[in-house]
């Protein structure tokens, strides 16, 4: 994988064509459980549109996978030539005003390039992310390397609520970058109507914000064209409905995801078995 990331990105691009129909017609890499993702998503759709979502999905699944092991050698020219970050103001507003930021996020093309937000605002000086310890030894240190090329503090998912309150005790400005669409375990305190469908969550970060005097943003995500992508620091306010629920910026957030997803399903992660967990079950 190393060797391989030296490798031009328009080389890799070839590759990943060469995987894809391995991976979709051969491997049938879990096409079973995304063509029911996006029947009940998309019911409006008919069954030639779900297909060609589901075939771009898988495409652009290849593509993310060469992406990710390309951070272990790409340049920072060329990262700032292939990301477009718009709306840097906003979280550096937030500093001035001695809030800490939480941005908030989907897994949605390549959210291991999304790192590069966090060399492009000017404050706050510290960044950091939460991880999911990695079953592997290997792919563990493989991530971590990918995931430390911008200098961002890794946070273990266990130490989050420890480690941020930590910080804000010492009065240290950081930005943290949530992903919030993972299928939820039983933490799970919400339920809202996304994707039509009744999908549990965690507001996890809600909660620690509160404790923790952040302001929470999200960023939305667009792919411009294939290796490219704009990302954009967009407020959250609730409107009445959202204000009136247990957690109104966790609405806020599923509501502005499913936006961002209607405008290029084929980016989403819909090989995540999401809604395993019915709300009858619960």
């Amino acid at each position: 994988m190393r060797l391989l990331a030296r490798l031009p990105l328009g080389v890799l691009y070839l590759l990943s064509d060469l995987a894809y129909p391995i991976l979709y017609y051969i491997i049938r890499y879990r096409r079973r459980l995304v063509r029911e993702n996006l029947r009940n998503s998309f019911p409006e759709k008919n069954e030639e549109e779900i297909l060609s979502i589901e075939k771009k999905f898988y495409r652009n699944l290849c593509d993310v996978f060469i992406e990710a092991f390309k951070c272990l050698h790409i340049s920072d020219r060329e990262m700032l030539r292939r990301v477009e970050i718009l709306n840097c103001e906003l979280p550096e507003r937030i500093a001035s005003e001695g809030k800490n930021v939480f941005m908030l996020l989907g897994h949605l093309g390549c959210w291991e390039w999304y790192q590069e937000v966090s060399v492009r605002y000017k404050a706050p000086k510290k960044t950091c992310e939460i991880y999911k310890q990695i079953v592997s030894p290997y792919f563990a240190s493989l991530m971590h390397e990918i995931r430390s090329r911008w200098n961002t503090t890794q946070i273990e998912m266990s130490q989050t609520v420890r480690t941020l309150l930590q910080w804000h005790a010492k009065g240290e400005p950081f930005l943290c970058g949530f992903i919030q669409d993972q299928r939820p375990d039983r933490k799970a305190k919400d339920s809202i109507m996304f994707l039509n469908q009744q999908t549990w969550y965690i507001p996890g970060a809600e909660e620690i914000a509160r404790k923790a005097n952040a302001e929470l943003i999200y960023l939305d995500v667009e792919k411009p064209s294939r290796g490219h992508y704009r990302l954009t620091f967009r407020e959250m306010i609730p409107n009445e409905e959202e204000a009136n629920s247990r957690y109104p910026l966790s609405q806020n957030f599923w509501h502005k995801m499913e936006q961002t997803i209607r405008r290029q399903p084929e980016l989403w992660l819909w090989s995540h078995n999401r809604w395993r967990s019915k709300i009858r079950q619960r």
